[in-house]
């Protein structure tokens, strides 16, 4: 069965969306935990941090550097994984949050 995520990808659920490539997909986290909360998703499905290939998280790392570059916040932002352990949904993603660059969120029409 998909994932919630897998079925955003899909556009079988709404979502706001951020940033968007043929490889990853950035959504605004509908629970936000800071000012800027944003799910950054692989397209292709992995079920944790664990069972994804190095090549993947370096995408995700990647797509956070350009994140923080869109919102003008390059040297501040956190990001959280869970692997397991807090994780709610089974398809490997990274939270990234930051107390500035809300003014700079614009979502892609969707």
């Amino acid at each position: 069965m998909p994932t919630v995520f897998t079925r955003i990808i899909n556009r079988e659920l709404p979502a706001k969306i951020f940033y968007e490539t043929d490889e990853v997909i950035v959504i605004a986290d509908h629970r936000p935990q800071r000012e800027v909360h944003l799910l950054l998703i692989t397209k292709k499905e992995y079920p944790d941090f664990q069972r994804t290939p190095p090549e993947t998280l370096a995408l995700l790392c990647k797509t956070a550097k350009i994140v923080a570059e869109k919102l003008g916040i390059p040297d501040h932002y956190q990001l959280a994984i869970n692997n397991g352990l807090g994780q709610e949904v089974e398809h490997v993603h990274f939270h990234f949050m930051s107390n500035r660059g809300a003014d700079r969120l614009t979502f892609l029409a969707s």
